[in-house]
């Protein structure tokens, strides 16, 4: 069985998900292709998902080196923070203070590269973690 869906397949579904009026969504994630190999055929996925009219591109990036693929196309770039230690640690390997010099880095290089490019950050902490 695959573990992994085909990359024609994410192209079907977006495919759909345009037709059926989405017109803002998250399609990937610039992270290594060892920790998440369904995420290897990102730039791609990004290519194809920005040649749909009328759609903003988002893609998910947990660091500057994911920052670094502006070039795939995309329109907004998802940076995940928390301000929970524990659930940053566990999501992103880094504390929040190291989090906050990885937004000023990737916000940086998007000044630098790709001005038009949007950027959003996202907070995702589990209530049990910000508890603590």
């Amino acid at each position: 069985m695959a573990r992994t869906m085909p990359t024609a397949a994410k192209f079907a579904w977006l495919d759909a998900l345009h037709a059926a009026g989405v017109r803002e969504i998250e399609v990937a994630s610039f992270v290594p292709a060892r920790l998440l190999p369904q995420m290897a055929d990102a730039a791609e996925v990004v290519q194809h998902a920005a040649s749909r009219p009328g759609w903003t591109v988002m893609a998910l990036v947990p660091n500057l080196k994911g920052g670094r693929r502006l070039d795939a196309g995309v329109h907004k770039l998802t940076i995940p923070v928390s301000a929970s230690a524990a659930h940053s640690m566990a999501n992103v390997r880094r504390t929040p203070a190291q989090m906050v010099d990885e937004v000023r880095a990737i916000v940086t290089l998007r000044n630098d590269r790709a001005p038009q490019v949007a950027v959003e950050v996202v907070s995702r902490p589990r209530l049990a973690d910000a508890a603590r």
